[in-house]
């Protein structure tokens, strides 16, 4: 007997297929293109929320394994068994900022020693990617890598912050500039299939550029993964209602319209359950965290994953049980604003945020792509089976009009300030809307020519 036990954060997705045993890390290797049917609420939730969520996918009988879940398969079938979750036990715990640290360097250094290759560390001069930096010690092995997300890429924050970061470590650094990431989407799918909507391309090109620079040898990646919900970044709202569960799947608008798929509502079915059993826990702010984490694991994982397509093996102390609650258990006070990580970068002497650069906080990197790559229309003939024509029709027609007005309107939108002024005057990024649903939908379109072609 086969078993398997769900990762605490739900890192490392297991999928599996009630109906023919198929149990595997990619999906793709568990979906029957012959026999493929919808899972409508599946489906409906997917394009809610940008990725496969509640176990369910957009494939009748294709599920994954969720954190409290043991799968184990007898005789070719799979068996599902539900635990208590002992996580919320680990809450409260509380915990000194001293050992946090410690434990973080320990572990970090202990994995380096562990290797001889130098270290890839994406280093967007945000504080996960920072604290890797400072708690590194063999600096000579550092080779940090930068994105910006501006027009002008040299002058994004992330550019700018990470550039200072290097100078004053002394650490290996470069920026590499994106904009093609839309033609990855193919290869996307070829990886993620219809659990995750093609959202990260982005990071196809950046470790593809990455790869050639460093003329494909072999690199051990950092990352810096949801060490934000962990150190205080920020905090979920309250959910009261089944109606606000969707808060805490973060999507922060990359996703679709659920309303758009053809008789469709998820709710009842996936939703309520969940709500119902957590309720009285998510009054919590830390169990709100740790559930927001849990479900958009299914879709951050990529960050750790996607490397060693490209030689870059993967490690992040941000996914070991006992470092997050760690940092979770710290006084709420000083968890608040990273206020802990705020004094320990000080002392260090990279606390930028306290210093002055000139850089932008324009975040153009999607609206970039798409004026240097015209997108291939959804194929609506192929689609309204799943999703309504009219809403396919509105984003096919949304992404092919960028015209002069688009043009100055856009260019409006990602000017930091003045985009806030025009959110309050109730002015929407339509054309941000129109492509978010796209590369969500655009995975669904591939799965169903694939069903066609079986």
């Amino acid at each position: 007997m086969r078993t398997i036990h769900g990762n605490w954060v739900g890192y490392g997705t297991v999928f599996y297929n009630e109906k023919t045993g198929a149990v595997s890390t990619s999906i793709e290797d568990v979906i029957d293109y012959t026999n493929l049917e919808i899972d409508l609420n599946g489906l409906a939730a997917y394009l809610d929320y940008g990725y496969a969520v509640f176990g369910r996918t957009a494939v009748k009988n294709v599920k994954y394994l969720l954190p409290n879940e043991t799968l184990s398969v007898v005789d070719g079938k799979v068996h599902i068994t539900e635990s208590e979750d002992r996580m919320v036990d680990e809450l409260g715990k509380r915990s000194r900022e001293d050992d946090v640290l410690g434990m973080m360097e320990e572990r970090i250094n202990n994995w380096a020693a562990s290797f001889q290759e130098d270290i890839l560390i994406p280093t967007s001069g945000g504080f996960d990617s920072r604290l890797l930096n400072v708690l590194l010690k063999d600096r000579r092995r550092i080779r940090a890598y930068t994105y910006g997300t501006s027009f002008n890429q040299n002058l994004s924050r992330e550019t700018v912050y990470a550039k200072a970061l290097s100078e004053r470590l002394g650490t290996h650094w470069q920026r590499i500039d994106l904009g093609e990431f839309n033609n990855y989407i193919a290869e996307w799918y070829a990886l993620y299939g219809i659990s995750i909507a093609a959202s990260g391309t982005y990071h196809l090109e950046f470790y593809k550029q990455i790869s050639d620079f460093e003329d494909h040898r072999k690199l051990h990646l950092l990352s810096g993964i949801i060490g934000d919900a962990w150190a205080g970044a920020f905090t979920v709202p309250e959910v009261k209602t089944i109606a606000s569960y969707r808060t805490l799947g973060h999507t922060h608008g990359m996703s679709a319209d659920a309303s758009q798929a053809v008789e469709a509502d998820y709710k009842d079915e996936l939703v309520a359950p969940f709500f119902e059993k957590q309720k009285e826990l998510l009054k919590m702010p830390e169990y709100r965290l740790l559930t927001t984490m849990r479900t958009k694991m299914m879709m951050l994982q990529f960050l750790v994953t996607l490397p060693p397509h490209y030689g870059f093996d993967s490690y992040s102390p941000f996914l070991e049980q006992d470092i997050a609650f760690a940092m979770l258990n710290l006084a709420p006070e000083r968890r608040a604003n990273r206020q802990w990580q705020r004094d320990f970068f000080k002392k260090h002497n990279v606390l930028f945020e306290e210093e002055k650069h000139r850089y932008t906080y324009q975040n153009s990197l999607n609206y970039y792509a798409l004026l240097h790559h015209r997108l291939e229309p959804l194929n609506v003939p192929l689609l309204r089976e799943i999703i309504r024509p009219a809403y396919l029709e509105w984003i096919n027609t949304t992404l092919a009009c960028i015209n002069w007005k688009e043009r100055v309107f856009q260019t409006l939108m990602h000017t930091p300030k003045v985009k806030e002024g025009l959110k309050l005057l109730g002015f929407k990024n339509r054309l941000m809307q129109a492509y978010f649903a796209y590369i969500t939908i655009k995975p669904l379109e591939i799965m169903l020519l694939k069903r066609n072609a079986s």
